[in-house]
């Protein structure tokens, strides 16, 4: 491998890694306060591809316009995946399961149904055009994905450990009834989750419709992404997603880079394992910011 296509892959990686890390922290977000596992995660992030491509078509517009449109477009969807998840009865990480198994399902066939299965990717002028940073060339679309996935992840961070809202919902997630018990309207500060865990699931949707094919199926990946990082970071901490998502991001592009594509997941799950082995909270054990 030759020193510029190495540099090619840790550029490639990093924003990789920064898009994995925003992917992951609206799964993070429910699982931390409802214990649920959501398999239907990815298809609400190819919902927002989709509601941000739709606009794009129509209006010829520059495609980051529309990054808040496809945020608000998901927050009906978080208030229902939380009041779906609300009549679940215990074991409450199983059902949810099962639940969102099916929803997983009905998603995609409706998506097939509506946008058939044709591969669409949001192009522009201003993602195309690229800059040189040494021996490596990157083009817009990917400095703008790395840099709005940290703002966001950072954002999210600093919400959840500076604003009031923000300690309650860590709070809840720590333990409902003792939350519940220094007067934490504990079923508002989940519905106000699902809602941010929703908005940042359609930012995410239309952030990776500038850089991959978007097609009704694109989500099991993504849901599998998600899992793989929260697993990987550490329960409850937004640095471990971080991190995860950089290692991971890296170890993708590095084996694609210097063997072939074909070997990315096998090497994905063998550092998986290895690093669970390691360490098996995680990268930064914890669920407190």
């Amino acid at each position: 491998m030759s020193l510029a296509t190495f540099a090619q892959a840790l550029v490639a990686g990093a924003v990789n890694g920064c898009f994995y890390a925003l992917l992951a922290s609206s799964f993070g977000l429910i699982l931390g306060i409802s214990r649920a596992l959501n398999l239907a995660h990815g298809e609400f992030v190819v919902l927002g591809a989709y509601v941000g491509y739709g606009l794009w078509a129509l209006t010829g517009l520059d495609p980051l316009l529309f990054l808040p449109i496809s945020a608000i477009a998901l927050l009906p969807f978080g208030l229902l995946w939380a009041r779906l998840l609300a009549g679940l009865q215990e074991p409450v990480e199983l059902q949810s399961l099962v639940l969102t198994f099916g929803l997983s399902l009905l998603l995609q066939t409706l998506m097939l149904g509506l946008f058939r299965a044709d591969y669409r990717l949001l192009v522009a002028p201003v993602l195309e055009r690229s800059v040189a940073l040494g021996p490596v060339h990157v083009n817009w679309g990917r400095i703008l994905l790395a840099g709005v996935s940290l703002a966001a992840v950072f954002s999210l961070h600093l919400i959840l450990t500076r604003t009031r809202p923000g300690r309650a919902i860590l709070a809840t997630s720590l333990n409902r009834e003792a939350a519940a018990l220094m007067g934490i309207n504990v079923d508002r500060m989940t519905s106000l989750t699902f809602l941010m865990a929703g908005g940042l699931a359609g930012a995410a949707g239309l952030l990776f419709a500038t850089v991959h094919y978007v097609h009704p199926t694109a989500g099991t990946e993504l849901t599998l992404l998600a899992i793989i990082l929260v697993l990987l970071g550490g329960m409850g901490r937004l640095s471990g997603l971080l991190l995860g998502g950089l290692a991971l991001g890296l170890t993708e592009a590095l084996t694609v880079a210097s063997t072939a594509p074909r070997w990315r997941e096998l090497v994905v799950a063998l550092f998986l394992l290895g690093a669970l082995l390691a360490r098996p909270r995680g990268l930064i054990p914890g669920r407190s910011q």
